[in-house]
């Protein structure tokens, strides 16, 4: 069983979601959703390293939507 509290995991499913949005390349919204992802798990993953490392995490800036309507 994997540790729900290790970063890299988060930092491996991070560019697995990277690797499905490269794959939509035909349908603009599941992509940028793929994208979504990644950059939540980025955030974990930040999170868990500073958490382990006992510092306040630094919030990453939110990502704007790439997506025009």
């Amino acid at each position: 069983m994997r540790n729900a509290r290790d970063p890299r995991w988060y930092r491996a499913e991070a560019a697995r979601m990277r690797l499905e949005a490269a794959r939509a390349t035909d349908n603009p919204e599941l992509r940028d959703s793929f994208l979504a992802l990644s950059l939540q798990y980025e955030r974990l993953a930040v999170v868990l390293e500073k958490s382990a490392a006992g510092q306040e995490a630094t919030p990453i800036p939110k990502q704007k939507s790439s997506s025009t309507a």
